[in-house]
């Protein structure tokens, strides 16, 4: 895509408005876009909005969507045929991303959507509540506008036998992608896989021994979640609708991500590269990182019994680990053994059974709630000084 500058401004020309636009990041993943439905779509530029202000149809709106593009009529009406949601090179295309092109369909009311980061871009037919994804073929406007569309084929994740799971191009597979950290022990690396198995597509049963309880199973999905120093943990998560230790409804999501080794990093200095297992916690559609535990580190392997135990000492973010810890105590003393946060055992080299994986699954989010209580607690203590 050509650049041009005037003066010391870097532009860039956008065809559909005939102007140049200054420079930025997001502009250069529109244009590029832009440039690829134009070229390789055969979109006319005269059926493509950009920015384009949903006001215009609901004057209740104060949304914008990215790109439009539009079935215009020999009679010059128009009808959105493609809603498409954008975002930075660096930001995967995840099930949030996918809820927003959805929520400004509601109002355009287009035949299809998609989401795109410059890398890659995703379409799909709308059909009533649900999505179609189409495939990875280019559809011209001509095809869109006749619905000449072939769909993609979707593979649904699956609970694999143990074999499988610990198969080593399964496995080569998931440290690839992104699954297993660089760093964490070859020795490791069938466990983890049997692992995210299970938390993505494992019978999960609720009991009723916590003061927690899982409401609804929401199945896995795709989304993305960040840390305090910048880091963002994006792919498969398992999702559920959980009944908290203040007897509220959050949704809760499950996954696990490797990083990658560092050296001298500019950001992140020199990082080993482990497996951590995250959870993050949804509420009113605010999403927060609750948990980031190391499993190399955490979950300490017995040889006699061959089995993992996994325990955390507490760390969070503006708290001590002690004050963690207390807290835990007081919560859900149920989980405290020897002084520290006991989440359960789960054995190496075999599959789980939903028994022992559903104690574990259920006492991890027990003590993510009381994390998350962890953090009302300070928000309060905030609004309090601000007051006075």
């Amino acid at each position: 895509m050509n650049t041009y500058k005037s003066k010391r401004k870097k532009l860039l020309y956008d065809p559909c408005r005939q102007i140049f636009l200054q420079y930025t990041p997001e502009e250069e993943v529109r244009q590029h876009l832009i440039n690829y439905l134009i070229n390789e779509m055969e979109i006319p530029p005269s059926a493509i909005s950009t920015e384009y202000p949903l006001n215009h149809i609901d004057p209740t709106s104060k949304k914008r969507a990215d790109i439009v593009v539009w079935n215009i009529d020999r009679h010059d009406n128009e009808q959105a045929l493609l809603v498409l949601e954008l975002k930075a090179k660096h930001i995967e295309l995840t099930e949030h991303t996918i809820e927003q092109v959805k929520s400004y369909n509601n109002i355009l009311k287009a035949k299809y959507v998609g989401v795109s980061n410059g890398k890659y871009i995703d379409l799909y037919e709308v059909d009533g509540e649900n999505l179609v994804l189409l495939t990875d073929d280019i559809h011209t406007y001509s095809e869109l506008l006749k619905g000449k569309v072939e769909y993609t084929k979707f593979r649904e994740l699956k609970r694999l036998p143990y074999d499988l799971t610990t198969y080593e191009r399964y496995v080569n597979h998931l440290l690839d992608v992104g699954y297993i950290g660089e760093g964490t022990p070859e020795e490791m690396h069938g466990f983890i896989s049997e692992l995210q198995n299970y938390i993505l597509c494992g019978e999960i049963l609720s009991s009723s021994k916590y003061s927690t309880s899982i409401k609804e199973d929401l199945s896995y999905g795709t989304f993305s979640f960040g840390n305090a120093s910048g880091g963002n943990f994006p792919g498969y998560y398992r999702s559920f609708i959980v009944e908290d230790i203040n007897g509220n409804h959050s949704i809760y999501r499950i996954g696990i991500f490797g990083t990658p080794i560092f050296k001298n990093d500019p950001v992140y200095g020199n990082r080993t590269g482990n497996s951590y297992l995250c959870v993050a916690v949804d509420q009113s559609g605010v999403s927060t990182h609750i948990l980031q535990l190391n499993i190399d580190k955490f979950f300490r392997y017995n040889k006699d019994q061959k089995i993992y135990n996994i325990f955390h000492n507490g760390r969070r973010n503006g708290y001590t680990n002690k004050e963690v810890i207390d807290k835990v105590q007081h919560y859900a003393p149920e989980l405290i053994c020897n002084g520290q946060i006991y989440l359960g055992s789960l054995p190496e080299g075999e599959s789980f059974t939903s028994s022992t994986g559903s104690q574990f699954i259920e006492r991890l989010l027990l003590y993510a709630s009381v994390r998350e209580k962890l953090i009302q607690k300070k928000k309060v203590k905030k609004k309090r000084l601000t007051m006075k």
